[in-house]
């Protein structure tokens, strides 16, 4: 179904936006055809600087904050666990940072129609959704008409559309940033090498609070401390006692 056909069933719509190439895309897309739309960013307050940099350079962006932190989430539920490990059907940080401050959102506005910009090729859970739902439907634990503009769309096309229509993006991706969202994010199978190349220090500080060892593969001068960069004995972390001690005041801190 077009957009411009969709558009004109609903009242009040917005796109669902992440600050990442897929919604930048969707975007640019629902505005061609009414440039009114707003977007909705839930802010998770662990998304990346450039994530943020870019979200205040797009018009029209409506924030909403989450119900609980990241790191509060953390001490209370765990670490997220990939789909398929977790007895959750939704990991409790993605319900509290995004999915209620959206439905709260939905249900106090109005709004009746939002624009994703899901995609088949996240993931196979991703293909298998919009396989069985379509690209258009009513979701009924959400309350909202809900639409995929871009479900078919490889990356390749997705990015072919932001340079050949010139748009500007999170200029994360210009430094190696596989996926937007949640840094912290341990949810996915390349979670621990996505995080240490884009954020070293939170990365140990999460496997330091996991109790598990880092890659050392990663690691930028081996026989240095991590945290202060001189030579040192070294735990398992790659830190010396006092980085370590920081570290965990610095958990406790966040959490």
């Amino acid at each position: 179904m077009e957009i411009k056909e969709v558009l004109s069933k609903h009242r009040f719509p917005v796109v669902a936006f992440s600050g990442g190439k897929d919604s930048t895309a969707v975007l640019d897309l629902v505005r061609k055809v009414n440039p009114k739309v707003p977007a909705v960013f839930c802010n998770t307050g662990v998304e990346a600087k450039t994530t943020y940099e870019y979200i205040n350079r797009v018009d029209n962006v409506i924030t909403l904050k989450p119900r609980k932190t990241y790191w509060q989430c953390v001490e209370e539920y765990g670490f997220p666990e990939m789909k398929g490990k977790s007895t959750q059907r939704v990991n409790a940080c993605c319900e509290w940072l995004k999915d209620k401050p959206m439905k709260e959102f939905i249900k106090k506005e109005g709004v009746d129609l939002v624009f994703t910009g899901l995609t088949s090729a996240e993931s196979r859970q991703r293909m298998m959704f919009l396989k069985s739902w379509g690209d258009y439907g009513f979701v009924k634990s959400w309350g909202v008409w809900k639409c995929h503009p871009i479900s078919d769309w490889t990356p390749d096309q997705v990015w072919n559309y932001i340079h050949d229509n010139k748009l500007d993006y999170n200029k994360g991706y210009d430094k190696d940033m596989v996926r937007c969202g949640c840094q912290p994010c341990t949810a996915y199978c390349s979670w621990k090498e996505r995080l240490a190349k884009e954020n070293w220090k939170m990365y140990v500080m999460i496997q330091h609070k996991r109790l598990q060892n880092v890659i050392e593969d990663y690691q930028d001068f081996k026989n240095n401390c991590l945290g202060c960069n001189k030579l040192s004995h070294l735990n398992q972390f790659g830190l010396c006692d006092k980085c370590s001690k920081s570290i965990e005041v610095a958990t406790k801190i966040e959490g």
